[in-house]
This record gives C-alpha cells, sequence and structure tokens, in this order.
C-alpha cells in the first residue's frame, strides 16, 4: 500500500508529519526525524504498530555522539 492507500499510514503522517518523516514496507515501519539537532534517536524502525506509535511519542535515546565540526580558519 502506498500512503494514498493506506489509512493508517495517513493518519499517522497527519499526527506525526510535522516532527518524523514517515514511510512503510510490506513488513516495517520507519520514521526519520525532521529536527536537526533532536535528542532522540534520529531513526525509528519497527514492524509492530504499536511498539512503533510508542517510540513516535517517546523516542528512544541517541546511540552514538555527535560528530565533532572541523575549526573553521
Amino acid at each position: 500500500m502506498t500512503g494514498a492507500t493506506d489509512p493508517l499510514l495517513r493518519l499517522l503522517r497527519r499526527g506525526y508529519g510535522e516532527r518524523w518523516n514517515i514511510r512503510r514496507t510490506e513488513r516495517l515501519w520507519i520514521a526519520s526525524t525532521r529536527v536537526a539537532d533532536a535528542d532522540h534517536a534520529p531513526t525509528l524502525i519497527e514492524s509492530d504498530v504499536d511498539e512503533f506509535v510508542r517510540q513516535l511519542e517517546n523516542p528512544p535515546a541517541k546511540v552514538g555522539r555527535p560528530l565533532r565540526e572541523e575549526p573553521t580558519a
């Protein structure tokens, strides 16, 4: 199903679309943050839609450290 034919995908995009870019495959729900300096994980991937929504509401913490900026001359 595409976003045009999947009512649940449309609903999630309507509710969380300002903060997350949401898409899905046949088996996975995927969200990428739209907030560049977010203090949470930048990407969510879940097979269970209930867990996916829980993570949209309360995203897990980041795993890695921020990249070090190169000094400017």
